[in-house]
């Protein structure tokens, strides 16, 4: 009941935000039809892919549990054990996909950039519909062969969509304020998709019909009751979001410094290493969103969850997820608020790091009360939402266009290699252990944000002075000529 009341609240807190600024003049500048029908396009294709991505999220874990892998026979001296579930076989097939991310996500930037990013959206639909089709088989190996799919399609996900977004943008010369906007309408999108990517799951779920089920399986293949309903509504998701790509998206590639040859693979690579933004970008990156995924990874559905369940009993998770994205979306919609305020996302983030860290840490301590602990992670997950469309910002002006994807994908590697880390050792460190070790992160990344935003103001004024400089040498010219003709 309470959990009710929060998400509703919630609700009408965001209801409230967006009726105040649309009535304030300051909420945006107005933007053109021609802009608003390429945002639909964007935004239509980008919703309905990852709601195919939430709406697998929680049912991973549990069709794997329901296939009961079992670890090989051990012989005894009497007979033969049969071991239980091996819960080691379903953390290989978790580390598998999130590997495949990390290897074959850098060679997905390129052949975006290369080949172009309509067609790396493209394959993204296939590979991920594929991974979706495995689930449907309880051999280890087709579902090893699913989450290999599944990682490199993820890769995609989070470089080439956002990659081919901002190319348009700027093909078009939209304004740069509007690609805030639109990143915004994404992330507050996003976290709307989320829920009803909740309630469209266990809606299948609860109406599978296993009559129909018993058509499409072998009789020695044990049906997978509900459990694969979720993953083929998300074949459905996909399919639509193919089919919007291929006859509305136009294709761009990197720029004429990646035909020519001039970025290789490793010149990408020294793109991040020569580039002092770029580098800060990826390290603010790996330190937010490694953090973020270990949430989503550790103990099998949310790190919030074993924090929680002694404090409310029971806990209503789906209604506790709810509240989570509607305090995601109502920082999203805060972010215009906030730059209107503050400035660009640059100047502002240092801040918001070091508000989620304390956000993380306060939960650590012991005897914290219960209704604490839950407003921290209300609070950060708020700061989640602002944290989106922000950092989409950030790297879309100081990322190079004609490696966009490929550095995009860079950035992520470090960010799998953390979470294989960090499932291959559950169990080994407490819960608290794991909180602070995020606050870390995040502190860190407050860090890293006052560096980066010390060097963007030192190269705005440079930038300003070297200006004003030019403007001098140029009236001192005019003059002399003035003069000379004088003369």
């Amino acid at each position: 009941m309470l959990f009710d009341f929060l998400f509703f609240a919630l609700c009408g807190l965001y209801a409230a935000i967006q009726l105040a600024q649309n009535r304030s003049k300051t909420a945006g500048s107005p933007t053109t039809s021609d802009f608003k029908k390429f945002q639909r396009l964007y935004l239509v294709v980008y919703f309905c892919s990852v709601m195919a991505d939430w709406l697998q999220g929680p049912y991973v874990y549990a069709l794997y549990d329901y296939y009961k892998f079992t670890k090989k026979e051990v012989e005894s001296d009497e007979m033969s054990v049969l071991a239980c579930k091996s819960e080691e076989q379903i953390g290989v097939l978790f580390i598998v996909g999130f590997g495949s991310s990390a290897v074959f996500g850098v060679f997905a930037g390129s052949f975006a950039d290369k080949y172009g990013r309509k067609l790396s959206c493209l394959v993204y639909c296939v590979t991920y519909i594929v991974s979706c089709l495995t689930k449907h088989s309880p051999n280890f190996n087709v579902l090893l062969f699913g989450r290999l799919t599944g990682g490199i399609a993820t890769s995609i996900l989070f470089s080439s969509f956002e990659s081919w977004m901002v190319a348009e943008h700027g093909k078009h010369f939209y304004p740069s304020e509007w690609l805030s906007q639109t990143f915004s309408l994404a992330t507050v999108g996003n976290g709307i998709v989320a829920i009803a990517a909740g309630w469209l799951g266990a809606l299948v779920r609860d109406s599978f019909d296993r009559s129909v089920a018993s058509l499409l399986f072998s009789p020695h293949i044990p049906i997978p009751h509900s459990l694969v309903a979720p993953f083929d509504l998300a074949i459905v998701f996909l399919a639509l979001a193919m089919a919007v790509i291929w006859f509305t998206w136009a294709e761009n590639k990197g720029e004429s410094s990646l035909a020519s040859g001039r970025y290789d693979d490793n010149g990408k690579v020294q793109v991040m290493l020569r580039r002092r933004d770029v580098h800060l970008c990826a390290c603010l990156h790996e330190l937010i969103e490694g953090k973020q995924d270990i949430d989503l990874s550790c103990y099998k559905v949310f790190m919030w969850t074993p924090k929680l369940e002694p404090l409310f009993k029971p806990l209503p998770h789906g209604q506790v997820f709810g509240c989570f994205m509607a305090c995601m979306v109502i920082g999203s919609s805060l972010v215009k608020s906030i730059t209107t305020l503050r400035g660009p996302p640059v100047v502002f983030m240092r801040e918001v790091f070091l508000l989620a860290a304390v956000c993380l840490g306060v939960p650590a301590m012991a005897g914290i009360n219960a209704y604490i602990t839950l407003f921290c992670f209300f609070l950060f997950e708020l700061i989640c939402g602002v944290y989106w469309p922000s950092m989409a910002t950030i790297k879309s002006k100081y990322v190079p266009e004609e490696v966009r994807a490929t550095v995009y994908n860079f950035f992520r590697i470090p960010l799998n290699l953390i979470v294989i880390f960090v499932l291959s050792n559950l169990g080994t460190v407490s819960d608290d252990s794991v909180f602070l070790v995020c606050a870390f992160l995040l502190g860190a990344a407050g860090f890293l944000q006052h560096i980066f935003a010390s060097m963007v103001r030192e190269r705005s004024e440079g930038s300003v002075e070297t200006k004003s400089e030019n403007e001098a040498m140029m009236k001192d010219m005019k003059q002399e000529s003035e003069d000379a003709s004088a003369a």
